[in-house]
């Protein structure tokens, strides 16, 4: 049996992780950091050359205190790698701020990468390298807040030598020189945003289908037209890059947001927009913003439209979406523009969902009043349900509580009467006789006292609770006198039940209440004599008074504790 548990635990303790395939632990290994994978070289022999030949690379600089250390870090991995091992993806992070800097050569140089991810902190002043980078197995590649050229050359070139790149997207990136050449044979597709400095992008990709420009200036496409099957274009400019360049689109989708939108449209602008949907004539599926209807509906210069047919043939969806426009419920799409567009596609899908016309002053007006009574009205429900809860909670223990109140007096009365009794005999008895009693007083007297705190106790409930009610009926009276008139009255009547219920139990409370103080003094005048021994027994009790009656001392608006802010009355 012995023999049998130390079995169990080598089995337990042996390590199954390490007899697995290289495959399988490099495909754990990828799916964490680089700096953990390169980190299990420590666990043994087996795992000292494992991380040479994973096929994913994620390079943090967060990892690293500072960049210098990070860069020292990804030539090491770089310069350690199996050289027979393929590479499929690298990620490379940045965070934090950087000096300005150029990439090591080697970082854009591999054989077999398939997938290649850079990105830099906003704020980062780190260049890529101008030369063409070599991947000639790199099929997407995704770059973000990149410099990729930080000088004033005539133009760069990077990404000729990606033969077989397909998916290129390039966001928030910044290039000094005067043009930005990319050429690419096989991109399938390409995404530009928000590019600063280039005069001109060039694009030659000759397989290109997907297309996507958010504030980039492109001036050419050296090859056209083009076979794209969708085109997304924002940007402040219409662009000219449009000209005889498509020849079969599915999907568009521009929106441009001109200079001083504020201002009249002129006719040079009309002309230029016009012009501009001329070019997309193929699409099958177009989406417009707000402003391009807007420049074709303007009254100043109708004619502009009257004597054009309708370039769309092919329409199957038209769309005008709105967007960020605040000024778009004033569009009214005129017959011209309408025909211009949809003319020629008769079946077209139409969709224009413009926002309804913002609130005046005396809209809003009447929407905060609506609001704060309808809050008035829901507070009122709510406190209503709680009254409701009281009156029901305080029913139940009301009988229950006064047969309480009679046990308790009738036995206050029948101590008190034994004290009498007790004191009068004193007189008579010799002094060894009162020495003998003086536990017997004294034992009368903690009843006394005892019976009196039950008594006490029994009152506060009923004070408490005369006093929530109390508290819960003026805030709730507070509430309905700021309503209109009507509107109080329907609900005044609506609760007048519970209102009369939850009154009646109010004054039952407060009845309860008055009926045992006086009935305490009235006990302890009669029992009152002429002996001090009796009187200090009855000073002692005196310091347990019952609290006063309940009827409030203090005003409503202390305990109802509603901001004055909040008690206006409503218009």
């Amino acid at each position: 049996m012995e023999s049998d548990r130390i079995n169990v635990r080598l089995g337990v303790n042996e390590d199954r992780l390490s007899s697995l395939p290289d495959e399988i632990i490099h495909q754990i290994l990828s799916r964490f950091d680089t700096k953990f994978a390169v980190q299990t070289c420590v666990l043994s022999s087996r795992w000292k050359l494992i991380w040479k030949s994973i096929p994913r690379l994620d390079l943090l600089s967060r990892q690293f205190k500072d960049l210098p250390k990070f860069a020292k870090f990804v030539t090491h991995v770089l310069s350690h790698r199996n050289r027979q091992a393929e590479v499929s993806t690298v990620k490379l992070y940045f965070h934090g701020a950087a000096n300005h800097r150029e990439f090591p050569p080697c970082l854009f140089n591999s054989p077999t990468l398939k997938h290649f991810a850079l990105t830099l902190p906003p704020d980062s002043r780190c260049v890529t390298p101008k030369t063409p980078w070599d991947f000639p197995a790199l099929t997407t590649l995704h770059l973000f807040d990149t410099i990729l050229c930080s000088d004033h050359r005539e133009s760069i070139d990077l990404f000729s030598k990606c033969v077989n790149l397909e998916n290129l997207v390039i966001k928030r990136f910044i290039v000094m020189a005067n043009a930005f050449d990319i050429i690419t044979p096989r991109l399938s597709n390409l995404t530009l945003t928000h590019g600063k400095h280039p005069r001109v992008i060039n694009v030659i990709a000759p397989q290109l289908e997907n297309l996507t420009v958010i504030c980039c200036r492109i001036i050419k496409f050296l090859k056209t037209p083009l076979e794209l099957s969708s085109l997304c274009y924002s940007g402040y400019v219409h662009p000219q890059w449009f000209k005889s360049c498509f020849r079969s689109l599915n999907e568009v989708s521009v929106s441009l947001s001109f200079y001083g939108n504020d201002k009249p449209y002129d006719e040079e602008y009309a002309r230029e927009t016009i012009n501009m949907l001329q070019e997309l004539r193929s699409a099958r599926s177009l989406t417009l913003s707000i402003g391009i209807v807007e420049c074709l509906c303007l009254s100043a210069f109708p004619d502009l439209l009257s004597h054009l047919p309708s370039p769309f043939s092919n329409l199957v969806y038209l769309n005008i979406d709105s967007g960020m426009s605040s000024d778009a419920y004033k569009v009214k799409m005129s017959t011209e523009a309408r025909n211009f567009l949809l003319e020629n596609s008769p079946n077209a899908t139409f969709i224009m969902q413009l926002p309804e016309l913002p609130p005046t002053k005396a809209m809003k007006a009447k929407e905060a009043r609506e609001k704060k009574r309808a809050k008035l009205l829901a507070d009122i429900e709510s406190d209503m349900k709680e009254l409701q809860a009281l009156v029901e909670k305080e029913n139940m223990l009301f009988l229950e509580r006064k047969q309480a109140l009679e046990s308790r007096k009738a036995a206050f009365q029948n101590l008190f009467a034994e004290l009498k009794l007790l004191t009068k005999s004193k007189m008579m008895q010799s002094e060894p006789e009162r020495y003998q009693n003086k536990d017997v007083t004294a034992g009368l007297r903690t009843q006394i006292r005892a019976c009196l705190g039950e008594l006490k106790g029994l009152v506060n409930q009923a004070n408490e609770g005369s006093i929530a009610i109390f508290r819960k009926k003026e805030r709730i009276k507070l509430y309905l006198e700021r309503l209109p008139k009507i509107q109080r009255a329907k609900l005044e009547e609506r609760y007048s039940r519970q209102l009369e219920e939850a009154e009646t139990l109010f004054v039952g409370l407060d009845s309860t209440c008055e009926d045992v103080y006086p009935y305490f003094i009235k006990t302890m005048e009669e029992h009152v004599e002429d002996n001090s021994d009796n009187l200090s027994t009855l000073e002692d009790v005196s310091s347990h008074k019952l609290p006063p009656a309940s009827q409030p001392t203090f005003s409503s608006e202390a305990i109802v504790n509603i901001p004055s802010s909040n008690i206006n009355p409503l218009p």
